[in-house]
């Protein structure tokens, strides 16, 4: 993937409108979830996406071949979410959607109200815990890829993150919950 990311940078820088439009194909979908686990506002994803596109457009005769494509651009969409939420001074809410396939109703009601006060601790942890949060377990990075993203040591994000879940730990005791690292 990251070859390929490379190839349309390089044909992109080169003239060919195509491979920027191609960039922006494969990479609409992963940034726009990034977005929403990162901002929690379905509404202002679309607009943030565009401008995420936009200063990739304005800074890609810039970018040099210096580490992955992917760093760079989750780099621009975190620094995009910074600002709308500075812009908007409103809390930063993450959702998470539960599954309504095959479960009982009461099962998805459990689901929504677990998802909701998750919703409601994370909202609370300051910007930078949260960011560790979504990098790490919705964006699946490791923490040497959020060192490079983030410009912060990988042993600062490991704390950080060992921060942020002590406190929704404390925020959900009441609910049992517990974090399970993905796999």
């Amino acid at each position: 993937m990251a070859h390929e990311d490379e190839d349309l940078i390089r044909r992109w820088q080169a003239g060919e409108p195509r491979a920027f439009e191609d960039l922006v194909r494969r990479w609409q979908q992963p940034i726009g979830g990034f977005l929403d686990r990162l901002v929690g506002r379905t509404d202002l994803i679309p607009d943030l996406a565009q401008e995420v596109f936009l200063r990739l457009y304005q800074a890609g005769p810039r970018y040099r071949e210096q580490g992955a494509f992917s760093s760079w651009l989750y780099r621009i969409a975190l620094n995009v979410a910074r600002d709308a939420s500075r812009r908007s001074r409103k809390t930063v809410v993450l959702e998470q959607e539960p599954s309504a396939n095959g479960i009982s109703a009461e099962r998805r009601i459990e689901q929504q109200e677990l998802a909701s006060a998750v919703a409601a601790a994370l909202a609370e942890l300051p910007p930078r815990l949260r960011e560790v949060l979504v990098l790490r377990h919705y964006e699946e990075m490791n923490f040497e890829a959020m060192a490079r993203l983030l410009l912060t040591a990988a042993s600062t994000l490991k704390s950080r993150f060992a921060v942020a879940l002590e406190r929704l730990r404390g925020r959900l005791q009441h609910l049992d919950w517990h974090y399970k690292e993905k796999t």
